[in-house]
């Protein structure tokens, strides 16, 4: 398979080239991924923000 084939587009902007491309697999059932959500939610739990930070 060809790069043309690949349907990426290359975005260059001031910060450096970025390849966007559609071909990109969903994180949202990897269990890597849920165990570390879980993780964030569980500290968020135990450790809230201040009212003071809230919007």
């Amino acid at each position: 398979m060809s790069a043309k084939d690949k349907k990426a587009e290359v975005i260059e902007t001031g910060y450096g080239r970025a390849i966007v491309s559609d071909k990109v697999r969903s994180h949202a059932n990897d269990p890597f991924f849920v165990k570390k959500v879980e993780g964030a939610k569980e500290f968020m739990r135990k450790h809230p923000f201040p009212d003071h930070l809230k919007k």
